[in-house]
């Protein structure tokens, strides 16, 4: 396993090109991309953010953005605003794309649909958010998140039953401490249709800590992954205020290397 980053790190004290740009100087070869706003997933921005990749020597194994401000209309009870934001959907993954990425890791909807939106209709966007996301030979990856309905179990394991296209999925420690939840009770619903993870430390105080800060023990997730199949990296995904220093971050990567089996 590779140990990556998210350039979310930085957010929102960088440009993405330039969170790529510092990371790259730390040794970090893969990266997941977190776009920070509609205009960085444009075309235009996406063929020169791959161009720094190619010079920097990086993999963008994943692309993220800021979900709360589009992704749960897509579930929206007005067709015509659904389809705006499918149309925005399709710019993002045509990004994901052009960047070489093979996740999109997606948080979906914060709360229930409104009353007009059935699970029918929640899965049935989904399925075309799968397909889209094929089309430009990537996977759509749910990712576990604490304060969406995919911090709910079982909503995760009625989703995945539901949806008919090969729906894949994100592994966030922090989300799962967050939710009161373990880690390995994501993991087991996941199976082998986990697609992407993100790593994170926590203790007693602190529910996010650079991997090797806290208490969680890494050695038995990495066993667990592997004895799936899970053959993409572990990317390392803080907060801003979890590190002070750059070096930190390159001790976070080194300790995981160190431990990987």
């Amino acid at each position: 396993m590779e140990i990556g980053i998210s350039t979310a790190i930085f957010y929102p004290e960088l440009l993405t090109e330039d969170a790529v740009k510092k990371l790259a100087e730390k040794g970090f070869s893969v990266m997941e991309v977190f776009a920070n706003s509609f205009f960085e997933f444009r075309e235009e921005y996406g063929y020169e953010l791959k161009e720094l990749a190619e010079k920097e020597k990086v993999k963008i194994n994943s692309v993220h953005t800021v979900s709360s401000a589009f992704e749960p209309y897509l579930f929206d009870a007005y067709e015509r605003r659904r389809e705006d934001f499918f149309r925005i959907y399709q710019e993002f993954v045509r990004f994901g794309e052009i960047l070489g990425a093979k996740a999109y890791t997606f948080h979906g909807l914060i709360r229930r649909p409104h009353r007009n939106m059935t699970f029918t209709d929640v899965v049935y966007m989904y399925e075309r958010m799968v397909y889209e996301a094929g089309v430009h030979g990537m996977a759509l990856a749910q990712e576990n998140v604490s304060w969406c309905l995919s911090g709910d179990l079982e909503y995760l394991k009625r989703l995945k039953d539901a949806v008919k296209e090969p729906l894949k999925f994100t592994l966030d420690v922090k989300q799962a401490v967050k939710a009161g939840r373990s880690p390995y009770d994501y993991l087991d619903i996941y199976g082998e249709d986990l697609m992407n993870l993100h790593l994170n430390d926590h203790d007693r105080e602190s529910t996010c800590l650079l991997p090797g800060k806290g208490a969680f023990d890494f050695q038995t997730l990495f066993r667990r992954v592997e004895a799936l199949g899970y053959k993409g990296p572990g990317i390392i995904e803080v907060y801003k205020e979890n590190y002070e220093t750059l070096e930190e971050l390159s001790e976070s990567r080194k300790y995981l290397e160190r431990i990987i089996p």
